[in-house]
């Protein structure tokens, strides 16, 4: 299939980075993206990708440029893992026409913020939109690229992108084939509004990459017994979302992203993503929740940095009372996202 558009397109999307809330650690098959459990998240609007695609004729390759810590855009290497998710794109999709790309985060990269998710979910959602001179959700649609085509392709990239095509809190069911996958959108952002307040205490990358990660899992012997549990905490998760129970919620999630880091402590080779600072901060919390009622609770992802989640009404203060506490601990405000966004123009 060749693009509808003889000249050059370019098309501008933001897509959010997802906090999982029960979250899922290990693949049944890496190569199909094959999650070993079913997982759940909250979709965020602060933390996002920002990426500008342009198709050019004729010319050779892709080029894709990537903001780096000092806010410039350099030019990746073609081996770079997004450059091969573009090539697979096209072969794939029988899509044509070489893409120049552009793409930055509104927040660290490669810490445990799921940047591979917001980033690897955008670069789908651009260069399909490029390919296919689509300026909205629905001109894909029409192009044959409807939200579930575009997260199923996008989960090929990175897992958990497939569940930044939703606003709200949204479902990856892993199903009983790889095949079989789904994502939707179990309640959408204005059933509740939740504040993320993401405390940055290592902008370090991860030395071992999620990707890497996961195949250490079933090596834990707490692997089994964690994927056992997991249906019920997914039940009380939703029941909490459904309640809207910020108490009911907090108490899962706590557990669960313990949990997860209890597998990757325990894996041959063992994984440590938390940094001393990022126990205090933990401990900090449950102490000023036990002690003088502070109404937050945290989840942690692959990474050393925390997410503090409150009542939207609470962001404020709950942020001063942290920063008061870690001076030195970046803070990112967010809050359950609307969801991604696109849009075009023909260049002349």
């Amino acid at each position: 299939m060749s693009s509808s558009r003889d000249t050059d397109f370019q098309v501008t999307v933001e897509v959010p980075s997802n906090i999982a809330l029960v979250k899922y650690w290990g693949k049944r098959d890496p190569e199909r993206q094959w999650p070993a459990n079913d997982s759940l998240s909250m979709t965020l609007n602060a933390a996002k990708s920002i990426t500008t695609a342009r198709v050019v004729r004729g010319v050779g390759g892709d080029t894709l440029r990537r903001e780096d810590q000092n806010g410039k855009l350099v030019t990746v290497d073609p081996s770079d893992k997004a450059l091969r998710h573009v090539a697979f794109l096209r072969r794939e999709l029988a899509l044509d026409g070489a893409l120049d790309i552009a793409t930055r985060n509104t927040f660290p990269t490669g810490c445990g913020i799921a940047s591979s998710a917001s980033g690897l979910g955008a670069l789908t959602l651009a260069a399909i939109g490029a390919w296919t001179g689509s300026s909205s959700f629905a001109e894909l649609a029409a192009a044959g690229f409807d939200r579930e085509r575009l997260a199923a392709l996008a989960r090929l990239g990175s897992g958990s992108a497939c569940r930044s095509f939703h606003s709200g809190y949204v479902l990856w069911s892993a199903g009983l084939e790889p095949d079989a996958q789904s994502v939707m959108q179990v309640y959408d952002h204005e059933h509740w509004q939740l504040a993320d307040l993401i405390c940055i205490v290592s902008r370090e990358e991860k030395a071992i990459s999620s990707s890497a990660g996961h195949l250490t899992a079933a090596t834990s012997p707490l692997y089994r017994p964690r994927l056992a549990g997991l249906p019920e905490r997914m039940r009380r998760v939703r029941a909490a979302l459904a309640a809207r129970d910020l108490d009911a919620l907090g108490v899962q999630i706590e557990a669960e992203a313990l949990e997860m880091h209890a597998v990757m402590m325990t894996a041959t080779p063992s994984l440590r993503y938390l940094h001393d600072a990022s126990c205090e901060l933990i401990t900090w919390l449950r102490n000023e929740r036990e002690s003088r009622g502070l109404p937050a609770y945290f989840t942690i992802d692959a990474g050393p940095n925390i997410h503090v989640i409150c009542q939207h009404g609470d962001r404020d203060k709950i942020a001063t009372r942290i920063l008061a506490a870690f001076p030195q601990v970046t803070l990112i405000s967010d809050c359950t996202g609307s969801g991604p966004r696109i849009t075009g123009r023909q260049l002349a």
